[in-house]
This record gives structure tokens, C-alpha cells and sequence, in this order.
């Protein structure tokens, strides 16, 4: 690894430049536009349009040049990928001349584990996405706001320079760091961003399965917006919801939650029983920061 640093990153490497990889590799451009970014993709449409954007200084194909051969000499190399494939990256990290190398996947156990051997890996999270595909979908300002969760491992032996160094980035990128375990992020991930794929995709799925040519003509802003995310990567989410640890617990959870709100409906319950329980809904959905604003999702 490399020394202790000074002052702002001066290389930084994105492998991986979708939706999450993309946005990061344009914000860091804008707000670092002196710094050397390399960045790799496989698809060479992709890595044309990176090139074309003027985002990176370096593309490179993963699977031609190994990551750590085109990553090394990188104050930071964010790996932004599904988890599975962070996964398998990261041990052919090890001992690469990288200041740090931090993930940006929506489960974090795996992830950690894969990374045991690396004493310069923090694990990250930006909270952040649209239903976007790829680098057409990138947008600098998609991190606005957002938080940025983060894991620092028992075995983190990089220094904290380094560390103070990523959370002054990730703050100039407009973002709030959050520190929390592996096993509270992914608990708390399963029920604010996967479950709520699931809720979209099984909407989405009900309506198709009607297979009743009307109500696509018939939909308002409440289906709208419930299943706006169930335009979001089959392929991506499959490996997410595979990956994360805590969802079938949280399914449960909301499978209860509906089963009372069903039952509720039952013309002998009082009609204050659905009404205490949407209230204790409101309630909440209201207290939360710029809950009825727009703002990113993860």
C-alpha cells in the first residue's frame, strides 16, 4: 500500500461504470477535475461512452487487463458492481498498490467476508439509484443528499488518514456518511431498499398476470409511482435479493402486515382497526426527513 496521503485523492479508479459507477465517475470529474479517474467496464459501447463523455482519463476492459494491474497506484478504486461480482474481484485485490478499495454493493456481509484479506478495504453504500440502466442513465447529481453508509472491518490496517480522506470525498460529493456494522446495514437495507423492490416487482407482477389489456390504460399515480422501481434491472436485482441476508425475515414481516390490513377488512372488525393501523402508517411515512420531498432512492 501506498503512504499515508496529504490532501484530496489524485488517482481514483470506478470498476464498474452502471448506473451507481457511472454517476460517481461524472460527480467525481465535476468536483475533482485535476484528478487521474480509470475506470473500467467490460462492454466496449460502454467504455466508448465514457470516452466520449470525458469522464475518465483511463478505460480499460476487466477482462483483458486485470484490475489490479490497471487499478494500481490508485489512492481510491471503488468497485461498483452487483455483489456477487464484487465478490470475486476482491481477492484478486490483494495486494495491489491501492491506497483503498471501497465497494459501493447494497449487501454488505458477503462483501466483508470476501474481503478479509485486504487490510485497505472499507465497505460502502451509497444510498442513491433511479430505475436507470448503465451509463446512459448516469447522473452527476444523483448523490445529492443521499447517505453513504460505511463498514470499517476489525482488520482495517490502512490508517485513518485514509479513511478521513474517503469521508471528506464522499461529503464533497454532497453525501452524509453513516457509520454502522455489516450485519445492522444489511438488516436495515432489507427493509428500506429490497423489500421495497420486492412490493414494486409483486405489483407489477399481479397487474401482468391479470393479463387484462385495461388496466395499463387505467393507471394513476398511486401504481405510478408504487412500481417505478419495478422498471429497474432484472438481472441486478436478482443478484441483490439473492445476496441479501435479512429480506426473507423481512418478507415475513410484511406478509403480517398485509395478512392485518386484509383482515381488517372483514365487515365484523370496526372500521378503527384499518384506521389505527394506516394512521400508524402515516405517522411514520411523515416523520421522516424530506419524507414527502423528492429525493434519491436506493
Amino acid at each position: 500500500m501506498q503512504a499515508e496521503p496529504s490532501d484530496s485523492p489524485r488517482r481514483i479508479g470506478i470498476l464498474g461504470t452502471g448506473l451507481i459507477g457511472g454517476s460517481l465517475l461524472l460527480a467525481l470529474r465535476r468536483e475533482l477535475p485535476e484528478a487521474e479517474l480509470v475506470a473500467g467496464a467490460p462492454s466496449s459501447k460502454t467504455r466508448d461512452a465514457v470516452l466520449a463523455s470525458g469522464a475518465a482519463n483511463v478505460v480499460f476492459n476487466p477482462l483483458e487487463t486485470p484490475p489490479a494491474q490497471a487499478l494500481s497506484g490508485c489512492d481510491i478504486a471503488f468497485l461498483a458492481a452487483p455483489p456477487e461480482s464484487v465478490c470475486r474481484d476482491l481477492p484478486g485485490l490483494a495486494g495491489a498498490k491501492i491506497g483503498l478499495v471501497v465497494d459501493v454493493a447494497s449487501v454488505k456481509g458477503s462483501v466483508m467476508k470476501a474481503a478479509t484479506g485486504l487490510g485497505n478495504f472499507v465497505g460502502g453504500h451509497p444510498m442513491a439509484g433511479t430505475e436507470g440502466v448503465g451509463f446512459a442513465a448516469a447522473d452527476p447529481d444523483l448523490f445529492r443528499g443521499a447517505a453513504f453508509v460505511y463498514c470499517v472491518p476489525d482488520n482495517y490496517s490502512a490508517g485513518p488518514g485514509r479513511l478521513a480522506s474517503l469521508l471528506a470525498l464522499i461529503g464533497a460529493l454532497g453525501m452524509r456518511c453513516i457509520a454502522m456494522s455489516a450485519e445492522e446495514h444489511d438488516a436495515r437495507l432489507a427493509v428500506v431498499s429490497h423489500l421495497p423492490h420486492v412490493a414494486a416487482f409483486g405489483l407489477s407482477l399481479l397487474a401482468a398476470r391479470r393479463r387484462d389489456p385495461q388496466l395499463a390504460r387505467l393507471v394513476g399515480g398511486g401504481f405510478r409511482d408504487t412500481t417505478r422501481i419495478a422498471a429497474s434491472s432484472p438481472g441486478l436485482w436478482t443478484d441483490i435479493l439473492r445476496s441479501s441476508p435479512a429480506l426473507k425475515s423481512a418478507i415475513d414481516e410484511y406478509i403480517d402486515v398485509l395478512r392485518a390490513m386484509r383482515d381488517s377488512l372483514d365487515a365484523s372488525i370496526p372500521p378503527e382497526t384499518l384506521r389505527s393501523i394506516l394512521s400508524e402508517s402515516e405517522h411514520y411515512r411523515r416523520e421522516i426527513p424530506e419524507g414527502l420531498h423528492h429525493v434519491p432512492h436506493a
